[in-house]
């Protein structure tokens, strides 16, 4: 980890095209800005986590809406091909 100390007003570059500002600070709270290109995804770190959260639970709660729903075709006797539904459950977990 590389630890830098930085005076308001001063900067922070990363790759030449993201810029870290620190703005203010005070007691306990250090205000930074952030200049960054738009395909560039800034988050503070609670919501992230939120965001890997939910993402992980709806491809969990997808895997297994399809695990129902081959075993509910399944158990009225309709036939699956399971290459299809291996294909599907595949592309779930993959992204």
């Amino acid at each position: 980890m590389l630890v830098l100390a930085r005076k308001i007003g001063e900067k922070i570059i990363l790759n030449d095209d993201i810029e870290i500002i620190v703005l203010d600070s005070n007691q306990n709270t250090v205000r930074i800005g952030i200049n960054a290109p738009k395909n560039v995804s800034v988050y503070r770190e609670e919501l992230y986590k939120e965001i890997k959260t939910a993402n992980t639970d709806s491809k969990n709660a997808s895997t297994n809406s399809m695990s129902a729903l081959h075993e509910l075709l399944k158990n009225r006797g309709v036939t699956v091909n399971n290459t299809n539904y291996e294909n599907l459950t595949n592309k779930l977990h993959n992204e």
